[in-house]
């Protein structure tokens, strides 16, 4: 980001269509789009969702509000791109070939589910947050997981009872997330 003073003025540029800027995203952002492509579309052609996130973001740079940082909405769009691949391959696979489908499933509903899931709980113990995956992902009821841990259903209800309040207060920014 040499070329700019800084990453709003670089977004400036973006958004005024300066072709320089085109070329800065491309060197300053090209490595973080390539391994999104690779891990949500993993046996996809890197380079073209690459090329249309590039795009994507040059065409749409407008829609950047400023109000977060580039680099995690760029990432988004870089995300979308690559899903928006897999989802044009699974289009393409005539029924029946089911194999070639699943290979991309790695980076489909459930991989996606699982980076949401990560974002949401970062910050959280990992005690409370296995409490919550096991109490509201799995679908342990409150006597399994009670017993599964040792606890009264009392203190099961309590502990997740004070992990959701936790998790809720990591969402609105009342405390800060665990390094």
């Amino acid at each position: 980001m040499d070329y700019y003073q800084d990453e709003a003025s670089f977004v400036r540029a973006l958004q005024a269509r300066e072709p320089r800027a085109a070329q800065v995203l491309l060197e300053e952002y090209g490595g973080l789009f390539k391994s999104i492509a690779l891990r949500w579309a993993p046996g996809l052609d890197w380079e073209d969702i690459v090329s249309d996130t590039v795009l994507a973001i040059w065409q749409n740079a407008s829609r950047f509000d400023g109000s977060g940082s580039f680099r995690a909405w760029a990432g988004a769009v870089a995300r979308y791109r690559a899903i928006d691949a897999v989802r044009a391959a699974a289009r393409e696979i005539p029924a029946g070939q089911h194999t070639e489908l699943e290979a991309l499933g790695a980076a489909g509903p459930d991989e996606y589910f699982r980076s949401q899931l990560e974002d949401l709980f970062r910050g959280l113990p990992p005690a409370d947050r296995d409490l919550l995956l096991n109490r509201y992902f799995y679908g342990y009821s409150p006597r399994q997981l009670a017993q599964r841990l040792s606890l009264s259903e009392s203190a099961l209800n309590t502990r997740v009872s004070r992990a959701k309040k936790k998790l809720a207060a990591l969402r609105k920014g009342e405390i800060s997330h665990e390094k």
